[in-house]
């Protein structure tokens, strides 16, 4: 089957881990892949030098219209391989200037990892060096983005909401959703399905060893000793906790309060809080 199989979620989801895992899984060898060499999801449709190949412009004197025109050459070139191709996005689906972000007309099938909004709201701070008090801000407004920098292409978000409602509300595409809460907790249930969807036959002891082998604990340590080419700033760690309900510690309740009035309809329907509002996770 060819066609793109998308790798979706909200930044500080969970996405890297599930490709982590992905290198783990396909080369099945017994020692764990190295954070540094993900060669099976080579592709991300941020990634800058794609489209100064596909352009043959270096990636600074491209205008962002430019850039978003490319995006539909650049994934019928992924969808036109023999194999389908997994390609990693933290854009929502949806219109912007006229161009569809994602072309569901190439897509395969999607892999969408959501992870509740507090964690995720403490992650993206640390991540993009803010402060909690402006991540809250962020998070709880309306339109997000992320701008074209010398690596990388901008990123349409929408909010934490939006970005779930814009994957989960399409006629007749409907992506396996994997829950970064199960994924920590019940491993073998979440990665097993999502083994499935891949198509990969069943083997127990081929899953547990990937999993084993992109724990964070693995994945952590790995980072510690030879850095990860991947990170935005080279003096904090990607791989910071791993954990559920971190933001327990960090962050006020006057915070939690404003991410649960601005998002509860879809904290509500995860499972993410109770009816009264009150954290779950």
């Amino acid at each position: 089957m060819s066609g793109i199989l998308w790798l979706a979620s909200f930044p500080k989801s969970g996405n890297t881990w599930l490709r982590v895992f992905i290198e783990n899984l396909f080369r099945n060898s017994a020692e764990p892949v190295s954070i540094n060499e993900l060669g099976v999801v080579r592709f991300g449709d941020m990634m800058g030098p794609l489209y100064e190949q596909l352009s043959g412009k270096p990636l600074q004197t491209m205008s962002d219209a430019e850039l978003h025109a490319l995006r539909e050459p650049l994934q019928r070139s992924w969808a036109q391989q023999p194999q389908t191709t997994i390609v990693k996005t933290h854009n929502a689906i949806g219109i912007h200037e006229g161009r569809p972000l994602i072309h569901l007309e190439l897509t395969a099938g999607a892999a969408y990892v959501v992870r509740n909004v507090f964690d995720v709201t403490v992650s993206y701070a640390d991540h993009y060096r803010l402060t909690l008090d402006d991540a809250v801000e962020a998070m709880t407004s309306g339109l997000q983005t992320t701008r074209t920098s010398p690596a990388a292409v901008f990123q349409i978000l929408g909010t934490w909401t939006d970005h779930y409602r814009s994957w989960h509300g399409v006629d007749n595409f409907t992506p396996l959703t994997l829950k970064y809460e199960d994924m920590v907790k019940s491993p073998m249930k979440s990665f097993g399905a999502f083994m499935r969807y891949l198509g990969v036959p069943k083997n127990p002891a081929r899953l547990k060893r990937a999993i084993k082998n992109s724990s964070f604990s693995v994945v952590s340590g790995q980072e510690n000793q030879s850095g990860f080419r991947e990170r935005v700033h080279q003096s904090q760690k990607f791989f910071r906790s791993g954990g559920v309900g971190g933001y327990r510690a960090l962050l006020s309740d006057d915070h939690v309060k404003r991410l649960t009035e601005r998002h509860y309809d879809l904290l509500l329907e995860l499972g993410y809080v109770s009816k009264s509002g009150t954290p779950r996770v």
